[in-house]
Parts: C-alpha cells; structure tokens; sequence
C-alpha cells in the first residue's frame, strides 16, 4: 500500500486545550475528526483521475488511535499521480519531504504530469475542520 499520509497542521494546540475539558469533549473532536477524514477520502476519490477506477477504489481512511485517522490511497501509483514523474513533478512545498520518498532511480525517464486527489482533499477540508474545533471549544467554554 503507498503510504501517502497526510496531516492537518496546527490543531495541535485546539485538541490539547479541548482535552482537558475531559472525555465529552475529546468524544466530540473524535467525532469531527472522523468526519472530516471520511470527508477528505470522499473528495480525494472525486478528484481522483480515472482509468481503470482503481486508484479511486483504493482511497480509503482507517483509524490509527483515538484521534488519529489515516486517509490512504492503497495503489503504488499512487504518489506518481499525485505529484507526477520525471521533468513534470510538482510538489507542495509542505509535502516535500513526503514526496521525496517516492523519488524514482532514474532508471528509465517517464513524464507523467502530477493530477493531485489527496493534497487538494485536504486543502477543501482542513479550515473546515479547524473552524469546527474551534466552535465547540468557545461552546464548551461558554
């Protein structure tokens, strides 16, 4: 399976302060965090190209640990469609050091142009998820 994780970034600190309300309110980020990773996986499967359906079929979440969720996508061509081969890669700057991982051996030169599905997902959804958190903190705190 490629292992293409990605995380959202700086809800860190949003998670911990819900935290320490107790478990209703880690119950509510687990909610929101299941729903997103569910939500970032639909949208990476429409966004995803299609040939043969696969790589669609392959997208998937799975809970790693209470709070974590991973969104996958389960081909090993996985990476080459997200972030393209050869002279044509393009990768985002808070993904290099993901992307470096799939570095090809140079072996033989294929220009495949990047059709991304898992970063754009992530894009539509994280200041979605961040704005939820949020909200039932400020509820928490009254």
């Amino acid at each position: 399976m490629s292992k293409l994780n990605l995380e959202i970034k700086g809800i860190d600190a949003i998670i911990k302060k819900l935290k320490t309300y107790g478990e209703h309110a880690e119950n509510i980020v687990e909610i929101h965090t299941k729903a997103t990773a569910l939500e970032i996986a639909a949208d990476a499967k429409r966004l995803a190209p299609v040939d043969t359906g696969k790589l669609r079929q392959s997208i998937g979440t799975q809970k790693v640990e209470k709070l974590t969720y991973r969104i996958f996508a389960g081909v090993k061509y996985a990476p080459y469609m997200e972030f393209g081969t050869g002279g044509l890669v393009e990768v985002p700057k808070e993904l290099k050091a993901l992307a470096i991982q799939f570095k090809g051996k140079g072996v033989k030169k294929i220009d495949l142009k990047p059709q991304p599905f898992l970063y754009p997902a992530l894009v539509l959804n994280r200041q979605y998820y961040k704005e939820n958190l949020l909200k039932e903190l400020k509820k928490i705190q009254g």
